[in-house]
């Protein structure tokens, strides 16, 4: 089934010469329409040039972005802005209009598109309550708060009647409490309308509370795909495992020693698993490193344990991890 947003091969390069930057290098994501799609990466990942090539603020040098079927880097400008009223954007910084209310900054793509004054002002009335600011109406974005801010940006971008949202970090100018508010507005919206999510961060609690799939991206390519239970409890891909576990990604370079990781996707939390590998095989073996954490009873996470030199006995341990519901095993190699 096609998605509602399908990138196709994109590329996107930056500068000339010796200062040229590929940020993107052929990336194709297909987003499903209710998703709550995450696209997560460190730092000079591309991620913010991936979002702004979505409603094409940024043109791709190569491939497609394909909104319901319909490619948008071949439309003319008229058709293009009208595509564009169904996929709005919130920002990190906000970008309110100073000199305007509340209100006002609401109203504002509602004029642009020439609606009526006083239904502009009843419809962003009404989006004030959905954004729970009724009585900020009147208010300059001076008198507000970041989360406010935020929700008086979201407001404005529900105004045209989206079909998607694209937000560029967001909630990542406000601390823990704001951004899990902003977080549960973002999924309300996303269940009570239909609206379908895109979330462009760098915090995997991000993804973590909101997203159901996600996409990885490491120097401009994707690194990995899939729904965010699987992604998180066994990363596939050695950037996926750094934003997962970044203290136990992959061993360290001075442990001369076989290592193990051990995924943990969805295992009871309270099954001594460890425990009754040593017992069973009477085998020890040392924890080199984990970063696990209960949700819903259920342990999801990542460990490195040491493995014995001969070959019996490490297969008797991975065996008998592999073994277990819940918790797969391999031997590494690859170090940090």
């Amino acid at each position: 089934m096609a998605g509602i947003i399908e990138l196709k091969g994109l590329s996107k390069t930056f500068g000339t010469g010796e200062n040229q930057v590929s940020a993107l290098k052929n990336v194709s994501v297909s987003v499903e329409k209710g998703d709550i799609f995450g696209i997560i990466g460190l730092s000079g990942a591309g991620k913010s040039t991936l979002v702004r090539c979505i409603n094409l603020l940024e043109r791709p040098d190569q491939g497609s972005v394909l909104f319901h079927g319909k490619d948008l880097t071949e439309l003319k400008e008229k058709e293009l802005r009208l595509q564009r009223r169904k996929i709005s954007m919130i920002f990190q910084s906000f970008n309110l209009l100073d000199q305007r209310t509340a209100l006002d900054n609401i109203c504002f793509p509602m004029e642009l598109e020439g609606v009526p004054r006083k239904k502009a002002r009843q419809r962003a009335k009404e989006l004030l309550e959905t954004v729970g600011l009724p009585d900020k109406a009147d208010a300059y974005p001076v008198q507000l708060s970041g989360g406010q801010k935020q929700r008086i940006a979201i407001a404005r971008a529900l105004a045209s009647d989206p079909e998607v949202l694209l937000c560029d970090e967001a909630t990542s100018a406000l601390d823990p409490k704001t951004t899990g508010q902003i977080l549960s507005l973002l999924q309300t919206i996303n269940k009570e309308r239909g609206i379908t999510v895109i979330i462009i961060t760098h915090q995997m609690s991000v993804i973590e509370q909101i997203c159901n799939r996600v996409a990885i991206l490491d120097s401009g390519e994707v690194a990995e795909i899939g729904d965010v239970v699987d992604v998180f409890s066994n990363p596939q891909s050695q950037a996926g495992r750094r934003l997962v576990s970044p203290n136990v990604a992959e061993p360290a370079l001075d442990w001369d020693i076989p290592i193990a990781r051990i995924a943990f996707n969805g295992s009871v939390s309270e099954e001594p698993v460890i425990a009754r590998l040593v017992t069973t095989t009477g085998i020890p073996v040392s924890i080199m490193g984990a970063a696990t954490r209960n949700v819903d009873g259920k342990a999801f996470g990542t460990m490195l344990i040491s493995l014995p030199e001969d070959p019996g006995k490490k297969k008797e341990i991975l065996d008998f991890l592999n073994g277990c519901q819940g918790v797969s095993a391999e031997e590494v190699t690859e170090h940090v």
